[in-house]
């Protein structure tokens, strides 16, 4: 399950990638492309048959869709976001696992099968996330903790940055790091590489679409563990994410679209007292990222941080 926008070169490296790697297993390729301008329509329709059969006419924003083989392309009129245009393909998924994969990742090799024998060991599990890595193949990091205060605080204020006050202040999504070397159970992974059992989909719904992107991963993992379930993280395998790859230029949209879903989760998830201390506590992380960034010389970054002390 891909969602594509724009980003031509890095979505292509990415199916090929799938196709690739992706051996002696079925599997169904959903890509829903959010109104793409740079060609990653004409190459998916390149792809596909235009007299296969049709999956989404008539649903809202949904203009056309074609099929062929295990391959189907659901075209948007309007850029949907991260969590409706996920939920629109996976509305059409038939296997027993989703596998959500950024359009801006590229397997290295049979990751698909080696998650899918992963999760068929572990029933208790919801989701998964494998170890990411970067363009130079160095880790990434690729999931935390919920974000309770004080894991705010620490990601908000710095303290995870401090070699002792990190063991102590653990932020809600930590450093690549050694962390990243071991096999265990987190409160949240990625997005990025997002492996999801079907059956713990049907129970507490898909993502929250009042979510446009960033955070939609997060909340999501609430809920699975609000239900029971665990998440998931194994080194087992790599994949290369090429970070912001998709999105090009300052990341405006993902300092944003932090604050903004973090006080949305702590809306619906956390007492209202909370919710008063979250604001106290993104106001003064992003006050001290306006001062950092001014003082770098960087004054179009410190002009986003002064936007988001201004939600």
């Amino acid at each position: 399950m891909i969602v594509s926008y724009n980003s031509k070169d890095l979505f292509k490296n990415c199916l090929e990638s799938v196709y690739k790697f992706t051996k002696d297993l079925e599997f169904e390729v959903i890509v829903v492309d959010n109104a793409s301008t740079d060609g990653v329509t004409d190459y998916l329709k390149s792809q596909i048959s235009p007299a296969s059969p049709e999956l989404g006419r008539g649903r809202a924003n949904i203009k056309d869709t074609n099929q062929k083989s295990n391959l189907k392309a659901i075209f948007s009129e309007e850029n949907l976001g991260f969590s409706r245009g996920n939920n629109v393909g996976i509305k059409e998924a038939k296997g027993k696992y989703v596998l959500l994969l950024n359009n801006d990742t590229e397997l290295l090799e049979n990751s698909i099968e080696r998650m899918k024998l992963w999760m068929d060991a572990h029933q208790d599990v919801a989701v998964v996330s494998c170890q990411l890595v970067n363009s130079e193949h160095k880790a990434s990091a690729t999931g935390g903790f919920f974000p309770r205060l004080h894991n705010v605080i620490a990601w908000g204020w710095f303290l995870d940055d401090l070699p002792i006050l990190r063991n102590y202040f653990p932020s809600y999504h930590p450093h690549p790091g050694p962390m990243y070397d071991k096999e265990q159970f987190l409160d949240w992974v990625t997005g990025a590489f997002f492996f999801v059992r079907k059956a713990a989909i049907d129970q507490v719904g898909m993502f929250d679409e009042n979510i446009f992107m960033y955070g939609e991963e997060l909340e999501w993992c609430i809920r699975f563990k609000k239900a029971g379930w665990k998440i998931g993280y194994t080194p087992i395998t790599k994949v290369v994410h090429h970070e912001r790859g998709s999105q090009g230029g300052l990341p405006k949209g993902a300092i944003l679209g932090e604050f903004r879903g973090l006080k949305y989760i702590y809306g619906k998830h956390y007492p209202g007292w909370m919710q008063v201390a979250l604001g106290t506590v993104l106001d003064v992380a992003a006050f001290l990222r306006v001062v950092l960034w001014l003082v770098r010389l960087k004054p179009q970054m410190a002009k986003i941080f002064l936007e988001a002390l201004l939600l």
